[in-house]
């Protein structure tokens, strides 16, 4: 699926949970469901989640922000940018 998101359109937490990948606390983001949400969480090297990030009503939101901070990760942003 191709996100038609700029990496402008990132949200401050999505630069924050990319800075936190790249500095190896977080091995990646993932999706997570709570109380009928999508959720964005942070996946430790044990495979264990963090608290969720973002919640989403729409599965679609969630799996753009998803690539976003993948994208992110990618990219080489860092939270300082901001």
């Amino acid at each position: 699926m191709i996100s038609t998101k700029k990496l402008t359109d990132v949200q401050l937490w999505q630069r924050n949970l990319a800075s936190l990948i790249r500095s190896g606390l977080f091995t990646r983001a993932g999706l997570g469901e709570s109380n009928g949400l999508r959720t964005i969480v942070g996946v430790y090297g044990d495979g264990s989640t963090s608290a969720p990030l973002a919640k989403y009503a729409d599965a679609r939101r969630a799996e753009d922000a998803l690539e976003l901070v993948q994208r992110l990760v990618e990219a080489g942003q860092s939270a300082e940018v901001n």
